[in-house]
């Protein structure tokens, strides 16, 4: 799909060789075609952790400010429900394991053993590439979830994961 391809200065062209450029790529397509898919049956779990990120994302998006009380409770309620089936559904149609988490944990394993291969830090070397930024981006979303507190403790992502977000403050990602 064309979202995956970039357009380079001349001058960025000759800095990266196809290789790298089309290493970023099938990173980036991992992101959105695997593990993206491993989070929702995560953060919607159980009943209680699909609550508990419903409750989350009303703290952070601010819902008290834009939504009545008993709105907002409506939402989160019916909404942890609804995701908390979904996201059995989901679970069965990307084949995740029986313990999903699992699942989850692989996935970020196995990027960290990539990023491991590759010789630096992040996927782009010693600075974040789009890859890493693309992946870091879905791991950030679920950052206030239990399966996100899990994921830091059982998986090897920690490092990588604060690294990032280092970076990422210091808007310190490689220019295109």
């Amino acid at each position: 799909m064309n979202k995956y391809f970039l357009m380079f200065s001349e001058d960025r062209k000759q800095e990266n060789s196809n290789k790298e450029i089309n290493d970023e790529r099938k990173w980036r397509k991992w992101a959105d075609d695997v593990l993206v898919h491993t989070l929702s049956p995560n953060v919607y779990r159980t009943k209680e952790e699909a609550f508990q990120a419903f409750n989350w994302f009303s703290e952070v998006g601010e819902w008290d400010k834009n939504f009545p009380e008993w709105e907002r409770q409506l939402i989160i309620y019916v909404g942890a429900y609804a995701m908390w089936m979904i996201g059995k559904r989901l679970k069965k149609k990307y084949q995740l394991k029986d313990d999903v988490r699992q699942s989850l944990y692989d996935e970020c394993n196995y990027w960290v053993k990539n990023v491991q291969q590759k010789g630096g830090k992040f996927m782009g070397g010693s600075k974040p590439n789009l890859a890493d930024l693309a992946v870091f981006g879905v791991l950030n979303s679920i950052e206030g979830c239990t399966a996100f507190h899990d994921l830091l403790h059982y998986s090897k992502i920690r490092n990588w994961f604060e690294e990032m977000k280092t970076e990422v403050a210091r808007h310190n990602i490689i220019s295109i």
